[in-house]
């Protein structure tokens, strides 16, 4: 099989771009599905569809990748295709689907998570954008989509679980993890990057 037509460097590509076709066409599903299905459930998996809308106008074209390369590592390739596909898929995608069946037959508490994912997102999203005064990849949906759902969902959630300040806490403590793991990766390939370069500089001279 020629490379170009191989399943893994294309969904290396593209994955939000084909998360995005999957989103639309989950959440034009919803109407068919609400007069049978449980409404709780339904407007929890509104979640994931949501994320990966946001994921394209990150995603599409490199443009997080390159702006948080030029920013967070200081002009270093910390982030790569790789790495962001492994962050987005690893810890959105399937961070969310074991909420979802936990949600489903365990306590809908679960749902915080995938629904503080979306709100901490958000929030570093917006303080990126308040601290460089520009537009960075992601804003638009964050602002448009993230906050407002993600508030609301947080809120409907925890009127619906006996354990809501502990599924708060649960859900607020994973979100915070899974954003501080890409902060201290970030960091740590930086300095591994600008050793790397420095040495070389070195040896050069």
């Amino acid at each position: 099989m020629e490379s170009r037509y191989a399943l893994r460097p294309w969904f290396l590509d593209n994955w939000m771009r084909a998360g995005l076709i999957v989103a639309l066409i989950t959440l034009a599903l919803l109407p068919v599905l609400w007069e049978t299905a449980d409404h709780a459930l339904l407007l929890i998996l509104t979640l994931l569809p949501v994320y990966m809308i946001h994921q394209y106008e990150e995603h599409a074209h490199g443009r997080f990748v390159a702006d948080f390369n030029a920013t967070i590592g200081n002009g270093l390739p910390v982030l790569t295709k790789t790495s962001a596909f492994v962050i987005n898929v690893g810890g959105v995608w399937l961070l969310d689907l074991p909420a979802f069946y936990l949600a489903a037959y365990v306590d809908l508490g679960f749902a915080l998570i995938p629904a503080y994912l979306m709100t901490v997102n958000a929030i570093v999203h917006i303080l990126g954008t308040l601290a460089t005064r520009r537009y960075n990849p992601g804003l638009y949906t964050a602002l448009a989509l993230f906050i407002p759902w993600g508030v609301f969902m947080t809120v409907y959630v925890s009127e619906r679980t006996d354990n809501a300040l502990a599924f708060n806490i649960l859900g607020l403590a994973i979100a915070l993890a899974v954003h501080a793991g890409i902060v201290i990766f970030a960091l740590h390939r930086r300095r591994e990057l600008t050793a790397s370069a420095q040495s070389f500089v070195r040896a050069a001279q």
